[in-house]
């Protein structure tokens, strides 16, 4: 009876999230989209020159997006990230949609101008500085529900970037 009740106990602590990893940063903003390797030609442009350009997290070395072959890659307020490569390269980043959490696989390892200017409080979209994260074009129109990425250019998101390591970077 006890080890049943144990178990018990066990799993609604591993359900409720007890064993989630910390939480690094949170936010909310709006959701835009600079690359994509998969699908290098959307919304009456094509993402060759940006699928060449380097990330951020590759403080020592020269690492395009092409190199890493990932839609998955996130850039996030680059002043912030500038701050603390280790802290925040390669890291996991859970993104909610209306709602609803994305289990897609993303991971810091970029820096976004727009994210780290303008008012970080902004509700209202501005290209030249809103709070948010820039994704994949294919990742940004999965969260926006299969449509809306070439629509409007962005969506509104809030996010958490979380302490568990998904890519590794050397930041050292």
């Amino acid at each position: 009876m006890i080890a049943a009740q144990f178990l018990a106990a066990a799993s609604l602590l591993f359900t409720s999230g007890a064993f989630a990893a910390d939480t690094i940063s949170k936010g909310s903003g709006f959701g835009t989209y600079y690359y994509d390797i998969e699908q290098i030609d959307a919304c009456g442009t094509t993402f060759s020159a940006q699928n060449q350009g380097t990330v951020m997290c590759s403080h020592t070395g020269v690492l395009p997006l092409t190199e890493i072959n990932s839609n998955n890659i996130v850039a996030m307020n680059n002043t912030e990230l500038r701050g603390d490569l280790a802290q925040y390269c390669g890291k996991r980043v859970v993104v909610t949609v209306d709602g609803k959490q994305s289990d897609l696989p993303l991971f810091i390892g970029d820096g976004c101008q727009r994210c780290g200017s303008g008012d970080s409080n902004a509700k209202t979209w501005n290209a030249e500085g809103a709070p948010g994260l820039d994704f994949s074009y294919s990742v940004l129109n999965e969260l926006a529900g299969g449509s809306g990425a070439c629509d409007a250019g962005h969506i509104d998101i809030s996010w958490e970037i979380v302490d568990e390591t998904l890519h590794q970077f050397d930041t050292n």
